[in-house]
């Protein structure tokens, strides 16, 4: 029989039971100097006092994990110990001392160990870094091709803002080596990019004096279901959908800003000046059959029979059972930590599949239908018989919405009251849209939407044909809903309200 102690087992964080690693092993050192600070004494602190000195010592310990110890845990601890806090490690403290930390501490109490341990190591940094912020730069963990970054580059530049692309999956690795030649302004993620799930990164740039703000352009609790600490509320969260706003807030953010999609006009301006895309005459639908790597984010999940007949019969009659309706039909009240998000986010996808291929079904009928998308949709709607591979979005797309008698859109139920890139874009490059009846419309002026939106699928070929053979109220249309994107919903107007709302000094341009 091994005569082996048991290991102590508490309650991380996040809720989840852990066995505690323990021996002199688990901690590791760094740092010289005459004073020794302890980030976290492990389960079993009567092994390592022996093997550290009695004076100059001072320690740290999490609250929940000293809760959560055995009684003779404490008085293991030398009376000459000095327990101390984050607000007492200034320079001089750290530099005059060797750091010896508990390696699995940061994993159970992230919320509490990321603060300290980013600002030692923003402190130890900072004596090679420059002292002063560069408020005129902006970093984004993205590739240049990415996501919204070709916009976001260009409408920041345009702000007087000089924009720095960082490789999002070196980091938090090679955060210090760009920290310790400059010190940005704005740290702007796009849906969490660039930003490790303990918040390693977040911390270290908030200990250096950067704004951090994570642009959410997709559902932000299903990007919140890869987040493993509480860091995120601390963040400037910015959602493009604003039936978020109040779940947020009720889940502990402390900084969100409703900031929608918008139009690159400087991209889209010379859309009808391309290559003849052979869409003239006809209506076009761009898109894919799913999100990226979905499979594998809903893996494990299914939906109720009753739930998704109740939720076909909205569809029926032309209601929405979008995110936050399949939210109260399974009765998922925690949105974060638990990943029991999904399963809703799940019940709202597949509608919007469903939505989709009922309005390109319909919409082949009784209008002349062209799909740019994946093969999948000759199995969702075998109708669209002329079906073209995906295009590339900053390629020959332009030209496809400028050259088309009109676009059709069909929004996610993903984002109960979002908005897409399609409502932006379209009418950016001189085209017509016709859309879902999405909440998110009323950001527009009602008398704009009235005329292109559609409640049902069977809406959908009356309005084609009405727009396409009244050429003045589409010219007109087309004309008014430019002139409206471009006077205030561009990425410029994006970039400068943000700005603002952080109170960013005004760079000079």
């Amino acid at each position: 029989m091994s005569n082996r102690p048991k290991r102590i087992r508490i309650v991380s964080e996040l809720g989840k039971p852990q066995t505690l690693a323990d021996g002199e092993e688990q901690f590791i050192s760094y740092g010289r100097g005459t004073r020794l600070v302890i980030l976290g004494l492990g389960p079993d602190p009567a092994a390592i006092v022996p093997l550290l000195p009695s004076e100059d010592v001072s320690y740290i310990e999490c609250p929940e994990f000293e809760t959560q110890m055995p009684p003779n845990w404490a008085r293991a601890l030398p009376r000459s110990w000095v327990r101390v806090n984050i607000n007492d490690l200034d320079p001089e403290t750290v530099r005059v001392s060797r750091i010896l930390q508990y390696r699995p501490a940061q994993r159970l109490f992230p919320s509490f160990w990321g603060p300290i341990l980013a600002r030692i190591q923003w402190l130890r940094l900072s004596q090679r870094a420059p002292q002063a912020r560069n408020d005129a730069e902006v970093w984004i963990p993205a590739k240049p091709d990415g996501l919204l970054v070709p916009e976001l580059k260009s409408a920041l530049e345009a702000c007087g803002r000089h924009v720095r692309l960082l490789p999002p999956d070196a980091l938090p690795r090679t955060l210090p080596k760009f920290l310790a030649r400059s010190r940005p302004a704005l740290f702007l993620s796009i849906n969490f990019a660039g930003l490790d799930p303990l918040g390693e990164t977040f911390h270290l740039l908030r200990a250096a004096g950067s704004e951090v703000a994570v642009w959410c352009v997709d559902n932000p609790f299903h990007l919140l279901s890869g987040v493993k600490a509480g860091w995120w509320r601390k963040a400037a969260l910015l959602v493009t959908d604003d039936s978020f706003l109040p779940l947020l807030r009720e889940h502990g953010a402390q900084r969100v800003l409703h900031m929608p999609l918008a139009a690159w006009p400087e991209h889209f301006d010379a859309g009808s000046n391309g290559p003849d895309q052979d869409v003239s005459g006809r209506l076009v639908f761009v898109g894919r059959s799913q999100f990226p790597k979905k499979q594998g984010f809903f893996a494990g999940l299914d939906l109720p029979d009753m739930a998704w007949r109740e939720a076909l019969h909205m569809l029926d009659i032309g209601e929405r059972p979008d995110f936050l309706w399949w939210r109260q039909r399974l009765a998922v009240r925690e949105l974060w930590p638990a990943s029991t998000v999904r399963r809703a986010g799940l019940g709202a996808d597949e509608c919007s599949r469903e939505l989709r291929s009922r309005c390109l079904r319909t919409a082949a009928r009784d209008a002349p239908l062209t799909v740019f998308g994946d093969m999948v949709w000759r199995e969702a709607a075998p109708e669209a018989t002329d079906l073209r591979p995906e295009v590339d979005y900053y390629g020959p797309l332009r030209h496809i919405y400028a050259q088309a008698a009109a676009c059709l859109n069909v929004t996610s139920l993903l984002l109960p009251t979002g908005l897409n890139q399609r409502h932006f874009d379209v009418w950016a490059a001189g085209g017509l849209l016709i859309t879902d009846a999405t909440p998110g419309l009323s950001l527009f002026p009602e008398e704009l939407c009235r005329e292109t939106r559609f409640r049902w699928p069977e809406e959908i070929g009356s309005i084609f044909h009405r727009l396409t053979t009244d050429k003045s109220l589409c010219a007109d249309l087309s004309r008014e809903w430019r002139k409206l994107i471009l006077a205030e919903h561009t990425y410029r107007h994006r970039m400068e309200r943000l700005l603002n709302w952080l109170e960013l000094e005004k760079a000079s341009s």
